[in-house]
C-alpha cells in the first residue's frame, strides 16, 4: 500500500499542485515496467470522455508513429467512468512498446495513469495495472504508518 502521505508543504498564492507520482514495476521481456500518475487540480473538461479525448491527443502529437489500438469509456467495476487508451509505437526497429493510458475525474480533479508494457506484458503486468488503478482512491486515509 502506499499511501504519500510523506510531507506537507505550503504554497503561497500564485502556486498549484502538478504533482507527478512515479512507480517502477518489474523489468519484464526487456521493459523496465512503471506506472506513472498526474494529477490535474483544475481540469478544463467536467466530461471524462472530453477530458480523454483532449489530453490523449495532445500525447499522440509527441509521438511520432504512434498506432492507437484502443480509445474508449470504460466502466470500472465499482462503477467508475474512465477513458482508456492503448498505442503502439516502435520507438526503434528492434523494440516495440505498447502503452496504456487510463484517465479519470473524481470530485473536480483530473487524473491520468500511463503505463508501459511489452506486447507479452500488456496480458501480464498489464492486470496488475489495472487493479492498482481500479484500487486507486485519493480521499482514502491510511491506518499504517
Amino acid at each position: 500500500m502506499n499511501t504519500n502521505n510523506r510531507f506537507l508543504l505550503v504554497l503561497p498564492d500564485g502556486w498549484s499542485d502538478r504533482t507527478v507520482y512515479f512507480f517502477q514495476g518489474p523489468d519484464d521481456s526487456g521493459v523496465q515496467h512503471n506506472l506513472q500518475l498526474v494529477i490535474e487540480p483544475d481540469p478544463e473538461a467536467a466530461d471524462v470522455a472530453d477530458y480523454g479525448r483532449d489530453r490523449f491527443d495532445s500525447l499522440l502529437g509527441s509521438v511520432q508513429g504512434a498506432t492507437v489500438l484502443k480509445q474508449e469509456e470504460k466502466t470500472l467495476s465499482d462503477g467508475r467512468t474512465v477513458y482508456e487508451c492503448v498505442y503502439k509505437w516502435i520507438p526503434v526497429d528492434t523494440q516495440v512498446n505498447f502503452n496504456k493510458v487510463v484517465y479519470m475525474i473524481i470530485d473536480g480533479v483530473g487524473y491520468t495513469f500511463m503505463a508501459n508494457f511489452s506486447k507479452k506484458t500488456i496480458k501480464t503486468i498489464g492486470v496488475e495495472v489495472d487493479h492498482m488503478i481500479e484500487s486507486f482512491n485519493p480521499g482514502a486515509e491510511s491506518d499504517e504508518e
